[in-house]
C-alpha cells in the first residue's frame, strides 16, 4: 500500500484518404488585420496548457529556444460556442512570445476536449458560430494562428467536415497565419485525415509519435520508440513513413516529442502489467537520483528505460540521448522540426533540463548539413 501511494505521488497523467469536390464557402467575412509570419527552417515547437501557467507561469516556461508556440487548449461545445477556459490567461504569454519573436497559436480541442467537433463541423449553423468566434478570438487576442487537434476523425463525414473547417479558416485568415494539425501516429485514427486536401491549406502537421504503449497495452511497452523492437511493431520511423505515403510533404512534419514517461507495474518491458501511470521528466529525473532504480538503454529501439527490481515497477521515457536520436532522425529525413508535448515537464527548480540539449542538438545539425 505504501508502494502504491509513492508511485501516485510521483507520476501526474500527462497525453481512407478520398478528396470531395468542395465549392467555396461564401459568408459575412470579418474585418482582420493581416499580419506577416517568419519561421525558422527547423522548428521546435512546444504545447504551452493552460493548466500549468499558474505552476509554471510564462517567464519560466517559454524559452528562447522555441520557434513556436501552442497555446492549449479551448474547445466547442455542443451548441457551437468556443470554450476558453477559466484560467486561460493569454496576455502576457503573447507579449512575451512578441518579444523573443515566438510565434504563438491557439490550439483548439485536446484529448479530453475533441467530442463535440463531429456534431459542430456537421451543423452549418453551428459550424459558422463556432468558426466565426474562434477566428475572431485568434485576431482580437493578437495570435499568429490556430493549432487543429482533433483526436479523431472517426467516419468520411468527420473527414469532409474538417476539410471544410480548414479551408474556411484559410478563406477568412489568409495565408500570412499559421495553420497547424496533429495528427494520430498511425492509421487506425490517421485513416479520416484527408491529406490530399488539408495540406493544400495547412502549414504543418504535428505528429504525435507518442503513446505507443500505455494502460491500453497488452505488455509493457515504450512510450515512443524511434525503430521497432522486440516488444513492438510500431515505431516513429514507421509513423513518419506512413504519413509521407499519404502525402505529407516532410517539411511540414513536426516530430512530436515527450517530456514525460509511462510506468508499468512490470519487472522488465515486454512483460504483463495491471498498472499504468504517466510521469513528467521532472518526476523521472527524480528517481535518476535513487539507488533504487537502474539506467537501462535499449539499442534497438534507442529508448532509455530505469527498473526497480524491488518494487517492480519500470519506466519507459525519453532522455538527452534519445531525443538527439530523435532530431538527428528528423534532420535525416528532411522533416520540418519537433513539437514538444509539453513545454512544462522538464522544468526543475525553474529551468528547463531537456529545451536545451535539443537547442543545441538541432544547432549541431544545422551546421552539419
Amino acid at each position: 500500500m505504501k508502494f502504491l501511494t509513492l508511485i501516485i505521488a510521483l507520476v501526474m497523467l500527462a497525453g481512407c484518404s478520398y478528396t470531395p469536390n468542395i465549392s467555396k464557402i461564401v459568408e459575412q467575412q470579418p474585418v482582420i488585420e493581416r499580419k506577416t509570419t517568419k519561421v525558422s527552417t527547423f522548428l521546435i515547437a512546444g504545447f504551452y496548457p493552460f493548466w500549468e501557467q499558474k505552476k509554471f507561469p510564462p517567464q519560466i516556461a517559454i524559452n528562447d529556444n522555441i520557434n513556436l508556440l501552442y497555446h492549449a487548449f479551448v474547445w466547442p461545445d455542443e451548441k457551437g460556442n468556443l470554450i476558453v477556459p477559466k484560467n486561460f490567461d493569454n496576455s502576457e504569454i503573447i507579449n512575451i512570445a512578441q518579444n523573443k519573436n515566438i510565434k504563438v497559436l491557439l490550439s483548439v480541442g485536446g484529448g479530453n476536449t475533441s467530442q463535440s467537433f463531429s456534431v459542430v463541423l456537421n451543423n452549418k449553423d453551428l459550424f459558422y458560430k463556432f468558426a466565426y468566434q474562434l477566428i475572431n478570438f485568434v485576431v482580437k487576442n493578437n495570435y499568429n494562428g490556430i493549432d487543429i487537434d482533433w483526436e479523431f476523425p472517426k467516419n468520411t463525414d468527420d473527414a469532409y467536415n474538417l476539410n471544410k473547417f480548414v479551408e474556411f479558416l484559410r478563406q477568412n485568415l489568409g495565408e500570412n497565419y499559421i495553420i497547424n494539425i496533429d495528427l494520430p501516429f498511425s492509421n487506425y485514427s490517421g485513416r479520416y485525415f484527408d491529406i490530399d486536401f488539408l495540406k493544400n491549406f495547412v502549414n504543418y502537421f504535428v505528429v504525435m509519435t507518442y503513446d505507443y504503449s500505455g494502460a491500453w497495452s497488452s505488455i509493457s511497452g515504450y512510450n515512443a520508440p524511434l525503430t521497432p523492437g522486440f516488444c513492438n511493431s510500431h515505431s516513429i520511423q514507421k509513423s513518419i513513413e506512413y504519413w509521407l505515403a499519404r502525402g505529407v510533404k516532410s517539411k511540414s512534419i513536426l516530430l512530436g516529442i515527450p517530456f514525460y514517461g509511462r510506468a508499468f507495474n512490470s519487472d522488465e518491458p515486454c512483460q504483463e502489467f495491471n498498472q499504468s501511470f504517466a510521469a513528467t521528466y521532472r518526476n523521472i529525473l527524480s528517481l535518476l537520483k535513487s539507488d533504487d532504480y537502474q539506467y537501462f538503454w535499449d539499442f534497438m529501439t534507442k529508448t532509455p528505460y530505469l527498473i526497480n527490481k524491488k518494487n517492480r515497477i519500470y519506466y519507459s521515457f525519453d532522455d538527452p540521448s534519445s531525443i538527439n536520436a530523435k532530431i538527428r532522425y528528423a534532420f535525416d529525413m528532411n522533416l520540418g522540426g519537433v513539437a514538444i508535448w509539453e513545454i512544462t515537464q522538464d522544468i526543475v527548480n525553474n529551468h528547463h533540463t531537456l529545451l536545451p540539449d535539443i537547442a543545441q542538438t538541432v544547432k549541431n545539425n544545422e551546421l552539419l548539413n
